[in-house]
């Protein structure tokens, strides 16, 4: 089965190299990353009048693995309901936050957090950093998925032997 990523983004036009950088590369890998549409900009704001998730977008991030999230100055509502139904699903996140941002409190929760600079000049960082650590989740689910079937088939042999002795 596929390693499946949602990626959370705002509409800030710098993010958007980002984003497609990042699925590109996971893609190379073997890896499936979804990226929601977005419709125009978003303006980042204490709002509790969040829109609803789309159908499209609960069901890709049902399905995913994992989920990234990136969060700088221009993270809109729609980041914030995205990552709000990712931690009521319990889904691994991946912040990815830009160096400068106020980080939200949420974020003490995640063991892993990556940081990026728009000035950085080594802009390959980051998603390198990334792609190994997608990488490795990817092996993880596989371990996991390849110990399940073993033991599956142990069982299976069990039933097997005894319903031979029968």
């Amino acid at each position: 089965m596929a390693f499946k990523v949602f990626l959370s983004y705002s509409t800030d036009p710098e993010e958007q190299t980002i984003v497609w950088r990042l699925q590109t590369l996971a893609a190379s890998h073997g890896i499936q990353v979804f990226v929601p549409q977005r419709q125009g900009v978003e303006v980042p704001s204490g709002r509790r009048n969040v829109p609803e998730l789309v159908d499209e977008v609960r069901r890709a991030m049902d399905q995913s693995d994992c989920v990234l999230a990136i969060i700088t100055r221009w993270t809109g509502p729609s980041v914030q309901k995205e990552l709000s139904y990712a931690l009521a699903k319990r889904k691994l996140i991946i912040p990815i936050v830009e160096q400068g941002v106020q980080r939200p409190s949420f974020l003490s929760k995640f063991s892993r957090v990556f940081t990026f600079s728009r000035w950085n000049t080594d802009p390959g960082r980051l998603e390198s950093e990334v792609l190994e650590f997608l990488k490795q989740q990817k092996l993880n689910k596989e371990n996991q998925q390849a110990l399940g079937a073993l033991i599956a088939i142990g069982m299976g042999l069990f039933l097997l032997s005894a319903l031979a002795k029968e």
